[in-house]
């Protein structure tokens, strides 16, 4: 834990949070997701990363996935991705999209994937943040949803850890996204999680995948953020599905005591 202690009252050292989503991984080296390939898109956004840490740009504390890690949902993909994470499979958090198996990645993943609970979750902590992995896959369908037992968790967490201010990481949207299309496949059910998220005031942010695209705003005070893919774009405002030029990204966090910052970061335009 990044801390120290000054007279009576806990300052903590800023944190870096990286998000990475929508790598949709295929077995074949060579697949293409809507005219990209998916690995090759992905190699090149790992490396812009690494190098920025080398440089000592970027440092981060923890590495969340929020799913569609695989397209195919073949354990090759996900011992694929586990060889292109490397070293930094250890500072990984892992949640499951609407392409992915569960049962593969507790196999890819085994240390950090619970195989005792049904759903694919977790809660950490770091710089007096608490940041908690919610799994909104619904088998054989592209919406999401979280069920009961899960709020439940979530409650129980938000409850043991009040005093943490929390970032909550799902990978369907549970809010408009401003593009029908996106929104039909969305978080189903949403009013039910956010009957939870505002029980608990120290909720400060909700962060997805799923829709390809940068979104933010700001919800009763709520900060709502989604996240470009590492690989194919999606067009922002649309009726039907249309592929953007834009290129891939990630999305960082920095946390300083009670302070939140975030920004999405691309790679350049070839």
């Amino acid at each position: 834990l990044r801390e120290e202690r000054v007279g009576f009252h806990m300052h903590h050292m800023p944190a870096e949070i990286l998000q990475l989503t929508d790598l949709h991984l295929m077995a074949d080296p060579d697949a293409a997701l809507k005219g990209v390939r998916t690995r090759e898109s992905l190699i090149e956004v790992l490396r812009f990363i690494r190098d920025r840490e080398k440089a000592g740009e970027w440092d981060f504390d923890y590495i969340i996935l929020t799913g569609d890690l695989a397209h195919d949902e073949r354990l090759a993909t996900y011992e694929t991705l586990r060889e292109l994470l490397g070293d930094f499979v250890s500072r990984c958090r892992l949640i499951p999209g609407n392409h992915d198996d569960r049962g593969l990645i507790r196999r890819g993943f085994p240390e950090l994937v619970s195989t005792s609970e049904e759903f694919i979750n977790f809660s950490v902590t770091t710089a007096g943040w608490r940041l908690i992995g919610l799994d909104s896959h619904v088998q054989g369908e592209v919406y999401g949803r979280i069920d009961p037992i899960q709020l439940q968790w979530l409650a129980a967490e938000l409850s043991t850890h009040a005093v943490e201010q929390t970032i909550l990481f799902i990978h369907h949207p549970p809010v408009s996204v401003q593009s029908a299309w996106l929104d039909r496949i969305g978080l189903h059910e949403a009013d039910a999680f956010f009957e939870v998220v505002r029980s608990f005031s120290q909720v400060r942010a909700i962060c997805t995948g799923h829709v390809h695209q940068e979104f933010s705003e700001i919800i009763d005070g709520l900060q709502i953020f989604t996240t470009p893919s590492t690989g194919v774009q999606f067009s922002p405002r649309q009726d039907e599905l249309v592929c953007d030029s834009i290129p891939p990204g990630c999305r960082i966090f920095r946390l300083h005591d009670d302070v939140l910052e975030s920004n999405v970061i691309r790679l350049a335009q070839t």
